[in-house]
């Protein structure tokens, strides 16, 4: 990672001190233009780069490649890169604060992109015209060929910084650097648009005409920024009132955690996030991932990165990392960690992070409006979870119970009737375990039985359901299976069964068991569901008096 981080400091000063150096250069041969012309231009090109139109899927709009095309066009190649380059790096960087690095680097590749698609279309014949009424206008694919290879050797020169600022396979760098290439093509057409308009009034009303062009250029500005922030406001508007209504109605855990990841898409799109849920010891996990490593990252448990310090102050956490959001692959450099309270309790929260571009103070605001709804969604799908668990499970074995099964096997068996596979069912019944009431007490029963229902979970494959059907009477749905297979599994269960020591509450060993196990196949040994649990409870007491039969038993 350091390696990559000094390849990318190397890159990025090697471009933007090479650009200036070789602007330089070019500048000493270079005609001087008039300057009140060129000093127009530099101011309207300041102003541009210092109020640039913010994209609300992220991104920026700048108009000041239209004042580049009319310097290239009014005073030749050196005169429009100068223009672009000073215009950056008092506009964005000096007046806009940017990083002094990153400014010098943008200044560099306007440089080398400015000079390097005038010089082409100059060696092919695009002169200046503008000043000289006697010059006609240059060929239409000479203009557009200047502004290709401007967009494609910008964009070649900036998506490089990108990568070596985070390098990641093509598959996590390619979608954030399409989406920048379509808010940049976006770009490159209104200035042409708007370059287009200039030029006309500079080329017939000279002076006047170029600045009242810089005038409908900078008011052409103004409404952009007006209209794009129109446009972001009803979008986080309408996303806050959409999202806050779905998560009032969700009762599922994994419809809220789905409607909090449309969320995030719309107001805070990013390459990965996670939902961390307190476990019984109070530490945060991983519950759910939108992540490239999705698997590898649950049960992760935060421990002293943002997210922790997040669940401690209670605050939106935007400095330092999470390490539970690190892999092998993915390294991301900008983190957002919101704590999800619900009356004032800690439910969990919700882990963010970004390769290429920091969270904004507005994406900060509008996931803390939606934390508290995100947090009460969550609580309630918890909540709901528990008690649908709890009416699907029997208390004593944590197995199905028998209400849960009934539903189950008319689904499976509808299931089984539409993809002409087959369906079986094996009943189980513990033999004369009414014994071990009666000998060792109820509770012991009661342990016996758990201890069964461990012995049936690991006996069985991961599909097949098994339920407590009734007293000592257990059932294993098996999707998929047929006569054979059934049969195999239930004899590695009475096998089991009957290797297994059972002991009491203390650890005492209190009896091996017998099981007697009933095979049916669906449908073969039944049409409907009544149908089928009879022919496997024939064959279940056929078996239980072969084992009577076998002990002497009545």
């Amino acid at each position: 990672m350091a390696g990559a981080r000094l390849a990318q400091r190397v890159y990025v000063l090697s471009v933007g001190a090479g650009g200036l150096v070789v602007l330089a250069f070019a500048a000493r041969n270079a005609v001087v233009p008039d300057p009140l012309p060129m000093v127009l231009l530099l101011a309207g090109g300041i102003v541009l780069d210092r109020f640039p139109v913010k994209v609300p899927q992220g991104g920026a709009i700048s108009l000041t490649f239209g004042l580049v095309l009319t310097a290239q066009l009014a005073f030749g190649t050196v005169p429009a890169a100068l223009i672009n380059v000073l215009a950056n790096l008092i506009g964005n960087g000096l007046l806009g604060r940017r990083p002094w690095d990153r400014a010098l680097f943008n200044a560099g590749q306007f440089a080398f992109t400015t000079l390097l698609a005038g010089s082409v279309v100059s060696r092919l014949g695009l002169h200046p015209w503008i000043l000289d009424p006697q010059t006609p206008p240059p060929p239409l694919w000479l203009l557009l060929l200047y502004i290709g290879l401007y967009w494609a050797v910008n964009n070649a020169l900036v998506g490089l910084a990108l990568y070596l600022d985070q390098p990641h396979p093509p598959r996590l760098f390619l979608p954030p650097f399409v989406r920048s290439l379509e808010a940049d093509a976006l770009s490159t057409v209104l200035a042409v648009v708007a370059g287009t308009v200039l030029i006309i009034a500079f080329r017939v009303y000279h002076l006047p005409g170029i600045a009242v062009g810089l005038g409908l250029f900078l008011l052409a500005n103004y409404m952009l920024r007006l209209h794009a922030g129109l446009l972001e406001a009803n979008h986080d508007l309408r996303t806050l009132y959409d999202v806050t209504r779905r998560l009032a109605g969700v009762l599922a855990l994994d419809d809220a955690v789905a409607c909090i990841q449309h969320a995030v898409a719309e107001l805070a799109p990013c390459e990965a996030f996670a939902l961390y849920l307190t476990d019984e010891d109070q530490r945060l996990k991983i519950s759910h991932a939108h992540h490239p490593a999705a698997d590898t990252l649950q049960g992760r448990v935060a421990g002293e990165g943002a997210v922790a310090r997040a669940a401690l102050t209670r605050q939106v956490i935007t400095e330092g990392t999470e390490p539970t959001l690190v892999t092998g692959d993915f390294q991301p450099r900008y983190v957002l960690a919101l704590p999800l309270t619900a009356d004032d309790r800690l439910v969990g929260c919700l882990g963010m992070a970004r390769l290429y571009q920091p969270f904004s103070e507005r994406e900060r605001r509008l996931l803390s409006i939606l934390s508290s709804a995100m947090a009460m969604a969550i609580h309630n799908g918890l909540v709901y979870g528990r008690t649908e668990e709890l009416a699907r499970t029997d208390p004593m074995t944590g197995l199905y119970n028998y209400r849960y099964f009934n539903a189950h096997l008319r689904e499976a068996m509808r299931r089984a009737n539409a993809t002409n596979e087959p369906l079986s069912l094996i009943l189980i019944d513990l033999d004369n375990f009414s014994d071990i009431n009666n000998d060792f007490g109820h509770q012991t029963g009661d342990e016996v039985l758990r201890q069964f229902a461990a012995l049936l979970r690991t006996s069985v494959r991961q599909d097949d359901v098994v339920a407590r059907y009734a007293g000592d009477e257990f059932v294993v749905v098996l999707p998929g299976s047929g006569r054979e297979e059934a049969e195999a599994v239930a004899e590695r269960i009475r096998e089991a069964v009957r290797q297994h020591r059972f002991v009491d509450a203390s650890g005492q060993v209190i009896l091996r068991l017998q099981a007697s196990l009933g095979v049916a196949v669906y449908p073969y040994d039944g049409q409907t569901d009544g149908d089928l649990i009879a022919a496997a409870d024939r064959n279940m007491y056929r078996q239980k008096h072969h084992h009577r039969g076998e002990r002497g038993g009545p």
